[in-house]
């Protein structure tokens, strides 16, 4: 057996590095000998998680009544002089009659979860954020696509792509929602057409 301690270990040679405290790779004892745990610096919570925190916490107290806020309102209130008018007229017309169905189902979930939390204006500033979201990447770079006549193909992949994937990443990164991401990001695009607030044709 060979006497030298450091046998069998694995190296690491560090140069030129400037740092205030601590270098080491985890926890170390300082020269007190007091031993100093190492912790990787977190991440801090987007808005939209400190918004479901907000939510949690509200939830456990006595919501207060507030009126719907204004950025909300935009998107739920119905779209007036429409030619085609509700989600079935505007999935017809762009020919997606397959998904009238599941469209459908997927709208009346969000329209209960508004209804239900009508009187929190946490969850209405969470729903203001995200179809304010869906809204801005649909009309950017969803509707130019629909108008130019790409393929079907097309238009859903970039509805995947600029839409329901990165707003769906979003929100399964917020600690406190235990939703389903994907559903919820889709029945709100399906919520915005029902509204006339997207046109898929």
């Amino acid at each position: 057996m060979s006497g030298d301690p450091e046998a069998g270990r694995s190296l690491t040679t560090q140069s030129g590095n400037k740092v205030r405290g601590h270098l080491a790779g985890r926890d170390v004892f300082d020269v007190h000998g007091n031993y100093v745990v190492h912790q990787a610096p977190v991440a801090p919570e987007s808005r939209l998680g400190q918004l479901y925190q907000r939510l949690k916490q509200e939830a456990h107290g006595d919501a207060q009544l507030a009126d719907y806020i204004e950025q909300l309102a935009i998107y739920t209130r119905v779209v007036k002089h429409e030619e085609i008018v509700g989600l079935d007229g505007k999935l017809d017309a762009a020919g997606r009659l397959d998904q009238i169905e599941m469209a459908k189902v997927m709208k009346e979930r969000i329209y209960a979860q508004i209804r239900t939390n009508l009187f929190s204006k946490t969850f209405q500033t969470i729903f203001a954020i995200l179809m304010a979201k869906i809204w801005e990447e649909f009309t950017s770079h969803i509707r130019p696509a629909i108008v130019r006549g790409a393929a079907r193909e097309e238009v859903d992949a970039l509805i995947h792509q600029r839409v329901i994937q990165p707003i769906a990443a979003e929100l399964d990164n917020c600690m406190e929602y235990d939703g389903v991401a994907i559903s919820d990001v889709r029945g709100m695009l399906y919520f915005l057409t029902g509204n006339c607030h997207l046109l898929w044709h």
